[in-house]
């Protein structure tokens, strides 16, 4: 694809999961551009050196409404207005690559390609994971948020500048002013954004089932699907963004299916620093340590990004 690259959003917390997850876009998809947009001041040059990406961190960005974190923007809402290509995918720091995930970007016949979940949201759900959907109604009179194929916003194919800036920063203001209307950081802002331009006949929308989403997966099956064999990570027929939505997959954590991260994560290691098998055994456990480390600093002192708001039932 022309005018296309890869972008993934990261802060320090899952840093140790962006490096696996593009050393997952580097064996799968080989030298296709990747851009890191970086929540935070440290330093990501050992991807930079070893893969080549880009860096937007998220202080330098342009617009004050995406930069500037009293406005509870996403860091990856950045993307559909900066990112560096036309056309891009975008993916969470905590999935993998499996198998050729660019098949399914279509940017002939679509502005934007999202996940199809195997069944859309009941009522109940929508308002768990989405936005309080009564609520909704007040807002968006003409929108129906009912029975609509919402997803979880970890994986999309996008074209910038499909969304116009002001209505996400209403939006966005909507939601400082209501902060029990929407779930989330993004998913449910984009999730309305997406459907609500779509009935006005905005953007032109696709849906493949392009993610697996671990914890709907018994772990038998997941390792049916995602093999590793012989230190080879094994191509399916039906290419697969693997994500951790909910619990991390560090590398003790064998009841959540960590493998495939795990594969990557020495992968990136191999490649950076030529590290293998005690060596890299030992760098994956102090990149979790510092990980959880600086996962209980934030708590207790109240800093880092914000926390996201509890579900609602109605």
């Amino acid at each position: 694809m022309e005018n296309f690259g890869i972008i993934v959003a990261t802060y320090e917390k899952d840093y140790c999961f962006a490096k696996g997850c593009c050393a997952s876009i580097r064996h799968f998809l080989k030298d296709v551009p990747i851009c890191l947009i970086v929540d935070g001041s440290f330093s990501v040059e050992d991807l930079e050196k070893t893969y080549g990406v880009q860096v937007i961190y998220r202080s330098h960005t342009i617009n004050e409404c995406l930069r500037d974190k009293k406005w509870k923007s996403s860091t990856k809402m950045i993307a559909f207005w900066e990112s560096p290509w036309e056309y891009f995918l975008y993916l969470d720091a905590d999935m993998v690559v499996w198998g050729d995930l660019l098949k399914w970007g279509n940017f002939q016949d679509f502005d934007m390609v999202i996940d199809r979940p195997k069944n859309n949201f009941s009522d109940q759900a929508i308002c768990q994971w989405m936005f309080n959907g009564p609520k909704i109604e007040k807002y968006f009179p003409d929108f129906n948020w009912r029975n609509r194929p919402y997803f979880c916003t970890g994986v999309y194919f996008a074209k910038r500048g499909i969304f116009d800036l002001d209505e996400y920063r209403e939006l966005l203001e909507l939601r400082l002013s209501q902060p029990n209307l929407f779930y989330g950081m993004d998913q449910g802002i984009l999730n309305l954004m997406i459907f609500w331009a779509v009935d006005r006949g905005k953007i032109r929308l696709e849906q493949k089932p392009m993610q697996t989403i671990v914890s709907n997966f018994a772990l038998e099956e997941l390792k049916e699907r995602f093999p590793v064999e012989n230190n080879i990570a094994v191509e399916q027929k039906e290419a697969s963004a693997i994500h951790w939505s909910g619990k991390k997959p560090f590398i003790s954590r064998h009841s959540i299916f960590p493998e495939p991260m795990n594969f990557f994560r020495r992968k990136f290691l191999d490649d950076a620093k030529n590290f293998t098998g005690l060596s890299a055994e030992l760098a994956l456990q102090i990149e979790d340590f510092n990980s959880y480390k600086t996962k209980l600093w934030r708590r207790l002192t109240g800093k880092g990004t914000t926390a996201m708001p509890k579900p609602i039932s109605s």
